[in-house]
């Protein structure tokens, strides 16, 4: 995946501020609150992969949703398909309808992104903690914060997920993260649109329930 996700900062906002640089006004706690106050987000999204050993990116295109049930990215260029993951499963969904539904406990991406999420919305930055190093910094209106994972399993193939967006004094926004794989590629998800509804929809919830 990870694909992670907006949902990090509120948990990891509660950690020690000591290894947090600061700027412009702005603290990590003051961005984590503000993003906090978003139960879901969705929007439109453009991911490049960059595959360094051949020197080649891939684009693609869609429309995402980060909640309570989990991350789900729908892309439609340039091949239409669905992807959501949930907390204990990941359900891929291709243009005909045809559904693969993956036990995400037997994946260590899966499960470390799901176990995050968890945390996450249950307020337990201690684990968040456990499994990642983080460190923020901010600069004028924008923020960034790289977690590396400390489990050695999930290193060999994530060595970090950065994150980053904007803030003002009463809102902070995510736009964008970057996922660097142990190889040196990278997968980048850039979001503009973005929208904060309280609940989603009954289609937006099916996304992530198997049929």
């Amino acid at each position: 995946m990870k694909r992670l996700m907006k949902a990090v900062f509120a948990a990891v906002c509660m950690m020690s501020f000591s290894s947090f640089a600061q700027g412009a006004g702005h603290t990590f706690a003051s961005v984590c609150e503000k993003l906090a106050e978003h139960p879901n987000m969705t929007g439109n999204f453009t991911q490049i992969k960059t595959i360094s050993a051949v020197n080649r990116s891939l684009k693609s295109s869609g429309t995402f949703i980060f909640s309570l049930d989990g991350i789900m990215w729908k892309t439609e260029k340039p091949f239409p398909s669905t992807l959501a993951v949930g907390m204990t499963s990941v359900i891929q969904t291709m243009a005909n309808g045809k559904q693969t539904v993956i036990d995400a406990s037997s994946n260590q991406i899966f499960t470390s992104i799901s176990t995050t999420l968890s945390a996450v919305f249950g307020g337990d930055s201690a684990k968040i903690a456990e499994n990642f190093n983080v460190s923020f910094s901010s600069a004028g209106s924008t923020w960034k914060a790289v977690l590396t994972p400390k489990d050695s399993m999930v290193a060999k193939i994530l060595s970090s997920i950065q994150i980053g967006g904007s803030v003002s004094s009463s809102f902070a926004d995510l736009n964008q993260i970057v996922m660097t794989e142990a190889t040196n590629d990278t997968i980048t998800y850039n979001f503009t649109d973005q929208k904060y509804p309280k609940e989603l929809t009954d289609a937006e919830k099916a996304y992530f329930i198997a049929k």
